[in-house]
């Protein structure tokens, strides 16, 4: 027959089974076909924002390329970003690090390079460190700040403060003593000029 079965005499039992059989392809074709319209059997189509179908493995690839691309760009940066002495640093610390990895690990009192070390190491209460002559590391001496500009002499000639706003706020005690020890010294050598003049 054209809907699948059996033609001729058949038993009871025959057209039970055939009956059930088809009952059961008929369900089976029906759920098939609830899961098709609902889309449950059909794969997730992803699009992007124009609405052309993007597949999300290469999406994802493509995202992680554009992140390390990112991560490598900054880090690049940081690296433009360091000065030399940083650099030159960095450089001095891997180079003496890579030597005391090949150092015995065991440092006994004999160490020559221990010695040297635990010498040039400054200390800030060791009292006889004045009285050492050291060698200075960076080859350049402090030298500290002076005032630039003109400023009133005082008794002892000392300069003023580097941070000095050229204003002065003394009492004036200064300037009178000068003056009277100047006029004690012209006298003096007035004096010592009439009495040494001939009449």
């Amino acid at each position: 027959m054209s809907n699948g079965q059996r033609a001729g005499v058949l038993t009871k039992d025959e057209i039970k089974a055939e009956a059930e059989k088809a009952r059961q392809a008929e369900r089976r074709a029906l759920e098939q076909l609830q899961k098709e319209s609902q889309g449950e059997a059909a794969e997730t189509v992803y699009r992007d924002v124009s609405g052309r179908k993007v597949d999300p493995k290469i999406k994802k690839a493509e995202e992680a390329r554009r992140r390390k691309e990112q991560i490598e760009k900054e880090a690049r940066r940081m690296e433009w970003g360091k000065g030399l002495v940083q650099r030159k640093a960095a450089e001095e610390e891997k180079k003496r690090l890579i030597e005391e990895r090949d150092k015995p690990m065991a440092r006994y009192v004999d160490d020559v390079e221990l010695n040297q070390e635990l010498k040039e190491k400054e200390r800030w209460n060791d009292p006889a460190a004045g009285f050492l002559t050291k060698k200075t590391t960076k080859g350049k001496r402090l030298i500290k700040p002076t005032y630039k500009g003109a400023w009133k002499p005082n008794r002892f000639m000392i300069p003023p403060g580097h941070r000095w706003d050229g204003v002065d706020r003394s009492t004036g005690f200064e300037d009178k003593l000068l003056l009277h020890q100047n006029q004690a010294k012209s006298r003096a050598a007035e004096a010592h000029a009439w009495s040494t003049e001939d009449m």
